[in-house]
């Protein structure tokens, strides 16, 4: 068997930036430790398993190098240009595997996608996870029980650079959480607020960028800012943009671009 395969990075217009994801093609199902393997041998942060099931309809599965998981959002930014660009369709349409509805389209120079949009609760973060992450003054933390995704506000961008986590601290900290992301105001006109995503208990110490994210941290800004429209980005190493619309109470229009970056094909 032979599975089409690319390299894509997400969430950027230049290669070797954004956030590199996996996407295979399949042609029939395959069992799902062998989609484990393959994630773990791309070793990429995430890496989507694409079956088609109807003309402009595709199941899709997300795999860590370690672990399944329930939405990827660059992943699923990467599927859509593989599908749109590749395959020459003007729609795509996504079920994940917990049946999630994810839709994604062209307009202009931007891949315009449908993502959900998560509430939050209030959080308290032990001193041990703080200690982790080095956080001293934190203006405010919340979760999400969607993403099991903690949410910690600092008090600026320059806070936000200078986070150097200890990750062996983090996992040792809280066996509930998945994801960490710390993230602070804008200062300049040119983003609404930045973010950094931490994800060592999925086998994942820093994404680079992270379209899940910001399925939470859409509805925390826009309450801060009072927006419903916002550019973000990410100031991991390789960095990546995304310009956010919240459409309804429920439902986070993604605007960004993503270059493919590798093609090929796996054999088994």
């Amino acid at each position: 068997m032979k599975i089409k395969t690319f390299i894509v990075d997400s969430f950027t217009n230049t290669p070797f930036k954004g956030n590199p994801a996996g996407v295979c093609l399949l042609e029939t199902s395959i069992a799902a430790d062998i989609m484990q393997s393959i994630a773990t041998e791309l070793n990429v942060s995430e890496t989507a398993f694409l079956l088609q099931t109807e003309n402009n309809h595709f199941s899709i599965r997300y795999f860590t190098p370690t672990v399944e998981i329930d939405f990827c959002g660059h992943a699923t930014l990467a599927a859509s240009k593989i599908i749109l660009d590749t395959l020459n369709h003007e729609t795509v349409d996504f079920t994940t595997h917990k049946g999630l509805q994810l839709h994604a389209t062209l307009e202009d120079e931007y891949i315009k996608m449908l993502f959900p949009l998560y509430e939050t609760t209030a959080y308290s973060p032990n001193q041990q996870l703080q200690d982790a992450f080095g956080l001293k003054d934190i203006i405010s933390a919340r979760f999400s029980k969607e993403l099991d995704m903690v949410i910690i506000e600092v008090k600026d961008k320059q806070t936000l650079l200078n986070i150097d986590p200890n990750y062996q601290k983090a996992i040792e900290s809280s066996d509930t959480i998945k994801e960490v992301v710390i993230t602070s105001r804008s200062g300049d006109s040119e983003y609404d607020f930045y973010s950094r995503c931490f994800c060592p208990w999925i086998g994942i110490n820093e994404d680079p960028v992270t379209g899940a994210s910001h399925s939470v941290l859409a509805k925390y800004w826009s309450d801060i800012l009072r927006k419903k429209e916002m550019s973000a980005f990410q100031v991991s190493n390789r960095g990546g943009f995304l310009k956010l619309k919240i459409i309804s109470d429920t439902a986070l229009e993604v605007r960004s671009n993503a270059r493919i970056i590798l093609e090929g094909k796996i054999n088994l």
